[in-house]
């Protein structure tokens, strides 16, 4: 079992910069990520609200924040970063337990942010990664010359539409009310850009054989179903607090959130959030 100061579960930019933080006070500091780097904010299209960073992709941002934990000093903090999955936390033993190993911390910090939410309808989760996207950015290349539908009403549903629509003259829109939460500005760029928008309309199934090849539509003031041709769904109906590995740690939650207190310690001693 390996040792440190404080083991980060997450690396987005909340864990990136406890891990920051962390090594600056001289703790020897292990990041603990199952995805890519940055979670959100390194699929953010752009991001134009963080001091010191002229607007830009979030990927780049990501890229700067990871290289000040990673690079020894005086570049950076000289902490590390592992590409493993947490499976579970022993909050009394304070051990740490991936699908690769085993740490023990003196302080551990969650940092899990948040996660997709899905529809709950048949064939999303058979399909994901294989036609059933939820990460527009990191998929979009897979979507050219498909049948392309993006799910959703915001701004990332719109911004997703238009990503697809670079790569693929086939985009529609699937909103389940009769307008869409994306600013004004966005939501008149869609049409004009040659997306097709269905509105008062929700999925209801997923259907394929090896990979998606439709949807079933209900359409929502007539209750009239339609089967829909497609090669990609990306869905974006927002996100929801990742808390199962705190959860199942015995750690009290709050809401949909996890409790602290004002040091931003939860009910187990050592436990940050």
């Amino acid at each position: 079992m390996e040792e440190r100061d404080v083991i980060v579960i997450g690396a987005g930019p909340a864990g990136l910069s406890a891990a920051l933080f962390a090594g600056l006070d001289g703790w020897k500091t292990l990041v603990l990520e199952s995805n890519w780097i940055g979670g959100q904010a390194a699929i953010a299209y752009t991001v134009m609200n963080y001091p010191g960073f002229l607007p830009g992709d979030g990927e780049n941002l990501v890229e700067v924040i990871k290289s000040q934990v990673v690079s020894p000093p005086p570049k950076g903090v000289g902490g590390e970063i592992r590409n493993e999955k947490v499976t579970s936390l022993d909050a009394g033993e304070m051990i740490v337990s991936t699908d690769k190993n085993k740490y023990r911390a003196k302080a551990i910090i969650l940092a899990t942010g948040s996660k997709m939410q899905r529809l709950g309808i048949e064939g999303e989760k058979k399909f994901e990664g294989k036609g059933v996207s939820f990460y527009a950015k990191r998929d979009y290349k897979k979507f050219a010359g498909k049948k392309v539908i993006v799910v959703g009403g915001g701004n990332s549903t719109a911004k997703s539409a238009l990503l697809a629509r670079t790569v693929t003259d086939d985009v529609t829109l699937v909103h389940r009310k009769d307008s869409l939460r994306a600013s004004p500005a966005m939501a008149k760029r869609l049409p004009k850009e040659g997306i097709k928008m269905r509105f008062n309309a929700e999925l209801e199934k997923i259907f394929g054989r090896d990979s998606v090849e439709g949807v079933f539509l209900k359409n929502n003031k007539t209750g009239e179903k339609e089967k829909i041709a497609a090669d990609w769904v990306v869905i974006c109906v927002g996100t929801q607090p990742d808390t199962k590995i705190a959860l199942d740690a015995g750690i009290e939650p709050e809401g949909k959130f996890i409790k602290t207190d004002g040091s931003l310690m939860t009910n187990k001693r050592g436990i940050f959030a």
